[in-house]
């Protein structure tokens, strides 16, 4: 286990089994996912961000390539990247990507996963083209599951008469109704990430 002193974000790998009970892929380890440690001494992410991340991307995987006849691709690691953030602040580290890698851009506008690299796997030609076929299909739903619900403009958000709205029995009843509707919402809105980087074993 990583060490840190108390309430410091560490960063945790976390694997996911498969639920489904058929289909090739069975595991998943995703890297880069935050944690505490305790005071106790024990290092862990809490249930809420494991079950996000188990909802968002582990379940959707799993369940796209059982879906996936050709899809044989049995273990993934999956490393959280933001693309703005320099490799000495990050915390842990993540694979380099180059030009051989495969890139899949967002076809969700309003996504906060903007891309999604799946490292090279040395294949060419009518290899290479199956498996990018089967890497855009199995990824590419990923955009639609990290939607987060629009903020309210700094002006507004911050303006008496909407903070008083917020806190009335109405604003507090279309919160519940919100948080029903998506209770991954606030998690999404302060994403830390805004691209994977993929490696297919």
């Amino acid at each position: 286990m990583p060490s840190s002193s108390n309430n410091e974000t560490v960063f945790l790998r976390i694997g996911f089994r498969s639920p489904e009970q058929d289909g090739s892929l069975t595991t998943i380890e995703l890297f880069g996912v935050p944690g505490k440690t305790s005071s106790t001494g024990q290092v862990d992410s809490s249930v809420q961000i494991k079950r996000f991340f188990d909802d968002l991307i582990a379940r959707v995987i799993f369940r796209r390539a059982r879906l996936i006849p050709e899809c044989d691709f049995e273990y993934l690691k999956i490393w959280l990247y933001d693309t703005e953030t320099k490799d000495a602040e990050r915390g842990y580290q993540i694979p380099q990507i180059d030009e051989r890698d495969l890139e899949i851009t967002s076809n969700v506008p309003s996504s906060k996963l903007e891309l999604i690299y799946v490292l090279d796997n040395q294949l060419t030609g009518t290899e290479y083209e199956s498996w990018e076929k089967i890497a855009r299909e199995l990824f590419t739903p990923l955009f639609l599951k990290l939607i987060a619900p629009p903020e309210l403009p700094s002006e507004l958000a911050n303006n008496p008469f909407v903070k008083l709205m917020e806190a009335s029995p109405f604003g507090k009843a279309l919160e519940m109704v919100n948080s029903t509707l998506d209770p991954y919402s606030p998690m999404k809105q302060k994403l830390f990430f805004n691209a994977l980087i993929i490696q297919i074993d």
